[in-house]
């Protein structure tokens, strides 16, 4: 039996209709206003939005500026979904993204170390926070490429069910599917199922015990929905699926 083009053409609407229905971007922030949207974080102290003095357009006007300390969403997350932030380790040449907490004290923290970091570079500290008691498993990216301080790269988080976590790589504006797997970790321990996002760096000041990194381009979406369909030119693809947010 033939198929008629507009046969075709509705299969086609149907099955975007139906991927659309199921995926969504559940948050977004670039980090583009004035000042830090409280409706979005609870920053901390030395959080703040500093222009962007790099050649990277993907990256636009402002990015978040970090020196010490946990900020965290305001929004808890389900137990599933993927995570994208544009990353730069400065000073002391590491940066932790946080998941599934429940407050600053309570939480996992995955830790990206890159040349620079005296706490195991070219390495992910898979952490879990309790109380401010720290257990740690840290393992080498599975890539065994170099990444470098005072660079800008992505990230994807996979965040799954049973605790278990995906990590990927790739230099800033990289599509989602070329990104370099470089780890996974499970939490054997079954601590936290659910909860907020956010960023963690050592130190709570500008001294020079703190570490200064930078952010940029967050997304939160459900399970391998790709938010980059095209290549990126001035500001990050957004597809059809974030009109949910506006």
């Amino acid at each position: 039996m033939k198929i008629s083009t507009w046969q075709i053409i509705f299969i086609v609407i149907l099955t975007l209709c139906v991927s659309i229905g199921y995926a969504e971007i559940l948050f977004h922030d670039d980090f583009e206003r004035q000042e830090i949207d409280l409706a979005n974080w609870t920053p901390s102290g030395s959080w703040g939005l500093k222009e962007n003095d790099t050649r990277h357009d993907v990256l636009d006007r402002r990015v978040l500026d970090v020196w010490g300390g946990v900020g965290l969403t305001l929004t808890d997350f389900p137990e599933e979904f993927d995570y994208y932030a544009d990353f730069n380790a400065k000073n002391g040449g590491e940066l932790g993204f946080v998941f599934h907490a429940k407050n600053d004290k309570y939480f996992y923290m995955h830790e990206i170390s890159t040349a620079g970091s005296k706490n195991a570079p070219q390495h992910i500290g898979w952490h879990i926070n309790l109380e401010n008691n720290w257990s740690v498993e840290t393992t080498p990216f599975a890539d065994e490429r170099k990444r470098k301080q005072n660079v800008w790269y992505r990230v994807k988080f996979e965040v799954r069910k049973n605790y278990e976590f995906k990590a990927y790589l790739g230099k800033v504006g990289t599509k989602w599917n070329r990104l370099v797997f470089v780890g996974e970790w499970n939490d054997s321990e079954k601590r936290y199922e659910t909860g907020k996002i956010g960023f963690y760096t050592q130190g709570g000041n500008r001294g020079a015990a703190a570490h200064h990194a930078q952010f940029d381009n967050i997304f939160v979406t459900t399970p391998e929905f790709n938010i980059f369909p095209v290549e990126p030119k001035d500001k990050l693809a957004i597809t059809w699926g974030d009109l949910k947010t506006q």
